[in-house]
């Protein structure tokens, strides 16, 4: 039974391999895949374990297992593209891509700044931020998980501290507010990977322990104050973060 799990794995992972069920399909039921494989329900059900295990279906409740889009979507690291048509950067960046992209604002509090956010913020410890939550969506399941905090004082009475979502985009809104100017301003990232938290799995349909990309932005105003720490925590499938048409400097 070991092996015929694999056996059934493998020719459903051809078939969503060549097209035959694309993204969005259904596969058939548990009661036709028995049918089909001459098979138990728990053979079918540690075959279809291992096709979700490698993200390449998931379980919709009242649905069924449904294939996923694994094209990974190439994503400039500063997320600065200019929003258009009322779309912030992230939606902005997918719609550019042919993919459909919802940044879905999850919650917005006023936390005390712990150390490492305060070290980062040039803020003192305890000192007050406003913290925002959002899940980047990619047609249609979470693939990356955003949390940024900014400082109250800067923030306070601007769409930031709000606990609305930022039509356009928070750098647009900070700027709109007086608060950050573009032109000037400079951003300082940091790329890294890790295996993913049991959290962060449940929230990126990930089985765990499953790698992640990580990536941290501070973004300073035209005189080097901190004015936001955005935390990124990214499907490793299905995102890729990248940086186009950088000058060469130094020569």
């Amino acid at each position: 039974m070991t092996t015929r799990r694999y056996e059934i794995a493998n020719h459903l992972r051809e078939l969503i391999t060549n097209g035959t069920y694309a993204p969005g399909d259904l596969l058939p039921g548990r009661t036709m895949l028995m049918d089909t494989y001459k098979t138990t329900a728990t053979t079918i059900s540690a075959a279809t374990k291992i096709l979700r295990d490698e993200g390449l279906v998931w379980r919709i409740p009242n649905r069924g297992l449904i294939v996923q889009d694994l094209r990974p979507l190439h994503i400039d690291l500063s997320m600065t593209a200019q929003p258009s048509d009322g779309r912030g950067p992230w939606e902005t960046a997918c719609h550019q891509a042919g993919r459909t992209g919802i940044m879905q604002l999850i919650s917005v509090k006023r936390v005390p700044a712990e150390r490492d956010v305060a070290h980062a913020l040039q803020l003192s410890i305890g000192a007050t931020v406003v913290r925002r939550d959002r899940h980047a969506h990619l047609d249609g399941q979470a693939v990356m998980l955003d949390t940024a905090y900014y400082p109250l004082a800067l923030v306070d009475g601007t769409l930031v501290a709000g606990t609305d979502k930022v039509d356009g985009g928070i750098l647009a809104a900070l700027s709109a507010a007086g608060v950050l100017d573009c032109a000037t301003a400079r951003v300082r990232e940091l790329i890294s990977a890790r295996a993913a938290t049991k959290d962060e799995a449940a929230a990126l349909r990930l089985r765990s322990g499953a790698s992640v990309l990580t990536a941290e932005r501070v973004t300073r105003d035209g005189d080097a104050q901190p004015v936001e720490l955005l935390r990124r925590v990214a499907n490793a499938r299905r995102i890729r973060f990248q940086s186009d048409d950088l000058p060469l400097e130094g020569f």
